[in-house]
């Protein structure tokens, strides 16, 4: 059976093992879907960064102990003692051993492959704001990380066997935007040299498949994860 290899970020686990972190019903639904469901027809391995596991430990803290100042924490999300320990101890047991989620170490190959995808990130508007204030909204530092892994990962375990699954629009905005064929002839040469510095080649190819259980369409989920059950 083939094997496919599934890197998710913090807000993906969060979601799935204290549900009430999220204030997207599709992020919930679709992130228990995956990390409850399977393919007869792959055999799929769950990866996280490692530094993303003591970020999803800090979204429980949050959502268990930060009601009282954080204005972000309303009161319909706040975990119960009981949620808050169950959550915990399902996403330590889930992590220990790679028992269902295997924690990827980050490593110097990562952080040079930030090269391939900063870049992008700092030289267009990502995610902008449509509204009054027309605010722009770059991927954060870990975003960045987590796309750098996955293009190091995307190569080693080729296309067909990678996909990052993410809550977070942006790191699929700066995927999508360094896939673009709008992309300077200055920038294409840089990410051309900074590509053939870890012994790859830049192109389209280079970066990865990433699905955002936010807001993409069910087919998207349905095309890449064929056979999936609990469906989609």
């Amino acid at each position: 059976m083939k094997r496919h290899f599934v890197l998710i970020d913090a807000c993906v686990a969060a979601a799935h093992f204290a549900p009430k972190s999220t204030q997207s019903t599709n992020l919930r639904q679709r992130a228990s879907t995956l990390l409850t469901g399977s393919s007869a027809t792959m055999d799929v391995r769950f990866l996280i960064p490692n530094f993303c596991i003591a970020e999803v430990f800090a979204v429980f803290e949050k959502y268990r102990w930060g009601r009282t100042w954080n204005k972000h924490v309303k009161p319909a999300h706040v975990l119960t003692p009981r949620e808050f320990a169950k959550a915990r101890q399902h996403f330590g047991t889930a992590i220990h051993n790679g028992a269902k989620i295997l924690q990827v170490e980050l490593n110097r190959y990562h952080i040079l492959c930030v090269d391939l995808v900063s870049p992008i990130n700092n030289a267009y508007k990502i995610k902008r704001d449509r509204g009054a204030k027309k605010n722009v909204t770059p991927a954060k530092t870990y975003d960045v990380l987590i796309v750098a892994m996955s293009v190091w990962l995307k190569n080693q375990y080729g296309e067909g066997s990678f996909t990052l699954v993410t809550g977070d629009e942006r790191m699929q905005l700066v995927v999508e935007r360094a896939k673009s064929a709008r992309i300077s002839r200055p920038m294409k040469m840089h990410l051309t040299e900074m590509a053939q510095r870890v012994g790859l080649q830049y192109g389209r190819d280079l970066y990865p498949t990433v699905i955002n259980l936010t807001s993409g369409g069910k087919s998207v989920l349905r095309e890449r994860f064929a056979d999936w059950a609990p469906a989609w």
